[in-house]
């Protein structure tokens, strides 16, 4: 695999190659705190129930026009 294709594989919000670069290095331990961290912010500023509200909206209208 090439280093292009290698960095393809961790592209995500920022593009930047030290971003790229500081993704790849971070072991699983450390990406899985990462995510915790993520996931307790959206819950603490309410964004995972706003987000709960918008697919059950969806699943409503869906519903709806069946």
């Amino acid at each position: 695999m090439s280093t292009t294709q290698a960095a393809d594989l961790w592209r995500g919000t920022s593009d930047a190659r030290s971003a790229i670069e500081a993704r790849a290095a971070t072991t699983p331990a450390q990406r899985l705190a990462w995510l915790e961290e993520s996931l307790q912010l959206a819950l603490a500023s309410g964004a995972l129930a706003r987000d709960r509200a918008r697919r059950q909206r969806q699943a409503d209208d869906w519903h709806v026009s069946r």
